[in-house]
């Protein structure tokens, strides 16, 4: 039997939006099995199932359109395998495409670098609409935004502004949206809430970040000056490879 690697975009919204990294793991995990579909495992003494995602998306936050890679032990049809998955994942979990990988294709972690975000939370006191865009004009001019982050071993200080590609905002009723895309990847990234701290600290926004709600809306290669989803890059890729194998 060949085995056979299979990527699959899906979103993740609602109340599973509570679910961590780690146990989301464990909800594909227990959902392929009990769909019967026959995961491939590692090697060793404490075998696990070779499953990988995306970068992780923190407690809280929707994701819109989210990416998975599972290799199976045996080859089967794309249709079938996604039908049975999501039978089985709970609501607010559901598989939007599903396709086959050929051999060597990158891991997704290894090739995802940008992400964007939309974020929407009330307004503390009224903010015009001149008055977010001079805030985000002057957020933007700036070289250095330093951010403190607190770990268990005390803050530390990053500088964020390098990794936010665009920021946008508006005024929607009685709250602000911000559309905002940042670099991810092995180097760390900018988490959406830091950049709208930093703008209501610098730039002396009243937003009430109580009422912070964040949604990734997709998650890319930025290849070439485009974002690509998982699966242009790698049909990209396999192209290549098939021109400089002739």
């Amino acid at each position: 039997m060949n085995a056979m690697r299979v990527r699959i975009a899906y979103s993740k919204l609602e109340e599973s939006r509570y679910i961590a990294h780690l146990d989301l793991a464990r909800v594909f995990e227990r959902a392929m099995r009990r769909a019967e579909i026959p995961m491939a495992y590692s090697e060793g003494f404490n075998p696990h199932p070779k499953i990988s995602f995306g970068s992780a998306l923190a407690v809280g936050v929707e994701g819109e359109k989210e990416y998975v890679d599972v290799e199976l032990q045996q080859e089967m049809d794309i249709g079938e395998v996604l039908g049975r998955l999501q039978e089985q994942l709970p609501k607010g979990i559901r598989l939007l495409e599903g396709r086959v990988l050929a051999d060597g294709s990158k891991a997704l972690m290894a090739v995802l670098n940008s992400a964007s975000y939309r974020v929407r939370l009330a307004m503390a006191l009224p903010i015009t609409r001149v008055r977010l865009q001079e805030a985000l004009d002057s957020w933007l001019e700036r070289e250095h935004v330093t951010y403190s982050r607190y770990s268990k071993k005390g803050p530390t200080e990053k500088d964020i502004r390098p990794l936010v590609k665009s920021l946008t905002g508006e005024i929607k009723g009685e709250e602000v949206i911000f559309d905002l895309e940042v670099e991810v990847g092995s180097q760390g990234g900018v988490r959406p809430e830091e950049v709208v701290g930093s703008l209501r600290e610098l730039e002396s926004l009243p937003l009430d970040m109580e009422s912070i709600h964040i949604k990734r809306t997709g998650i890319y290669v930025s290849y070439q000056g485009q974002n690509l989803s998982p699966f242009e890059h790698d049909q990209i890729q396999r192209g290549r490879s098939k021109q400089e194998a002739r």
